[in-house]
């Protein structure tokens, strides 16, 4: 896999906020791949200055992303939303992201990441197929692709779902981003090695991107568990298992480090976790793959169509 970076590094929010100062500091971390504004209404124009400008300094898009989901409780809310989707999808691409990350999806009439009780049932889960269906035909022309995250309280949460939902889609343009974090458990945060490696054998090339983060235990609540993130490096998350079994994944694929604070603590932040995982990278032996081996560029060398 490739290792990339998806918070914006840069500060403001459209694409001539980028500056030469941030993209050499990323450079100079050893980062390629690197989060950028999520600029949706941005100008062809902008775009093809955006491109040129990542290109000069050695950078390459992210996948960029918004909070929204293709399913929601309120029928003009989801056709909204479904169109921020097809937005981001065509930005992404003439960008050159190789996806466009969202929710999963909740029924929960305010937030598309909480939980509610219809996020359960098969009616949600069909609605988010037969959703995802309808877009998938623009992630087609735009020629890159949807790969929306999922949790605990999300529509598709867990494994099974993750397989359901991928392979009911039945488009190579789908994908499910694992994110082993959010699916944390009492039961499985002590051996999030077993579990990771069981999720990635069992959901294969399913999966379009990992997000690499990490997780901690508070120590003062005794009779429920409470599980949250911890900086990189800092909590119990077994990273070293993510990167071995990660090699069983296409190459062009992305882990991606995400959720560092804003402000003055995320530069610190990023340098600690990539320290964290390079330690981890040469203790282990663990070769990433060239930052520009694109999905285009990996399926011309396998022979394959885009």
């Amino acid at each position: 896999m490739r290792l990339a970076w998806i918070d914006v590094p840069f500060e403001g929010q459209r694409l001539r906020d980028m500056t030469v100062q941030k993209a050499r500091e990323l450079r100079d971390l050893g980062l390629t791949i690197v989060g950028c504004p999520n600029e949706l209404n941005a100008s062809d124009g902008d775009i093809t200055w955006a491109k040129k400008f990542l290109e000069d300094n050695g950078l390459l898009p992210g996948p960029p992303g918004l909070g929204v989901s293709a399913v929601r409780p309120d029928e003009d809310e989801e056709k909204k939303q479904l169109q921020d989707i097809i937005n981001g999808v065509i930005y992404s691409g003439k960008l050159g992201a190789t996806s466009f990350r969202y929710s999963a999806g909740s029924m929960h009439p305010t937030n598309t990441w909480m939980h509610h009780p219809d996020n359960v049932t098969q009616k949600a889960m069909d609605r988010l197929v037969n959703n995802t269906r309808e877009l998938a035909r623009y992630a087609v022309d735009a020629d890159c692709l949807l790969i929306p995250e999922t949790t605990q309280w999300t529509i598709v949460n867990n494994i099974e779902h993750m397989r359901e939902f991928v392979d009911r889609v039945d488009s190579p343009y789908v994908r499910i981003s694992f994110d082993p974090v959010n699916h944390m458990t009492y039961d499985r945060v002590y051996e999030s090695g077993r579990f990771v490696k069981c999720a990635i054998s069992s959901l294969g090339d399913r999966i379009g991107t990992i997000h690499c983060k990490d997780v901690q235990i508070d120590p003062q609540k005794l009779l429920v568990s409470h599980i949250d993130e911890a900086p990189i490096g800092k909590g119990v998350f077994d990273h070293e298992a993510l990167l071995v079994a990660s090699r069983d994944l296409e190459p062009w694929k992305l882990l991606s480090i995400e959720h560092l604070p804003e402000g003055n603590e995320r530069m610190p932040r990023i340098r600690s976790a990539l320290a964290h995982i390079r330690e981890i990278e040469k203790r282990i032996g663990h070769q990433w793959s060239d930052p520009y081996l694109t999905r285009k560029r990996w399926l011309q060398m396998q022979g394959k169509r885009t």
